[in-house]
Formats: C-alpha cells, sequence, structure tokens
C-alpha cells in the first residue's frame, strides 16, 4: 500500500471520527476524557496529521458507544456516509437544544426544499 493510501485511510477515519463525535455533542477534549486520550490527539487524528493505534481506536469506539467496524471501514461506498462540514453545521443547528416539534419542523423544512432522503 503507496503513502497515497495511507494517507487516505487516515483522512477518511479522521472525517469519521468528526461526525460521529460531533452528532453526540462531544467536545474533543470531552471525547479524550472518556476514551483515556487527550482532546489535542483527537483534534490531530480528525485532522489526519497523526495516527492511532488500534488499541486506541477500540477505545473511542466504545467511548462513542459505536462499532469498530463504523470508524474503520474505508470502502469507497462508505465515503458517501461522511457527512460534508455543511452537512454537520446544519445537524448542529438544528438538534442545539431544540424542542422535538421544532426538530420535525425543520426537517419538513428541509424535505420540502430536497426532496425526500434516499
Amino acid at each position: 500500500m503507496g503513502e497515497r493510501a495511507v494517507k487516505h485511510v487516515r483522512k477518511f477515519l479522521g472525517q469519521r471520527l468528526r461526525a460521529l463525535r460531533k452528532q453526540r455533542l462531544l467536545s474533543q477534549e470531552r471525547l479524550g476524557h472518556r476514551s483515556g486520550l487527550s482532546g489535542k490527539f483527537i483534534g490531530e487524528v480528525e485532522r489526519g496529521e497523526k495516527s492511532i493505534s488500534i488499541d486506541s481506536l477500540y477505545r473511542v469506539s466504545v467511548a462513542l458507544e459505536v462499532p469498530l467496524r463504523d470508524l474503520t471501514d474505508v470502502r469507497a461506498d462508505k465515503e458517501k456516509a461522511v457527512p460534508s462540514e455543511e452537512a454537520e453545521k446544519i445537524f448542529a443547528l438544528v438538534t442545539g437544544r431544540r424542542r422535538p416539534e421544532d426538530i420535525r419542523k425543520a426537517y419538513d423544512v428541509l424535505r420540502a426544499m430536497f426532496g425526500r432522503a434516499s
């Protein structure tokens, strides 16, 4: 496997880690604390700057309450599952301390604008 492929894996893993962390409304520091790692290291992994051992990756998956494979499956068809930065911003905006009926209204508006999710 070439260096380019390794960078691709690190980038995907970092994006996936960031998406899952944000979905759970955790800061890098909080996830680091829960997994026994530093928040700084979590950020470096998310940016693809550092590699993470399988032991640490397992601890992160436990802290996120997801199967390890959800973090590590880098098949091309899985890349679509990583939300864009804009999608993450929309998710954070909508879910930040909102009443369930307000979230439903936001969903209805987005569905009307973009059609049904596939």
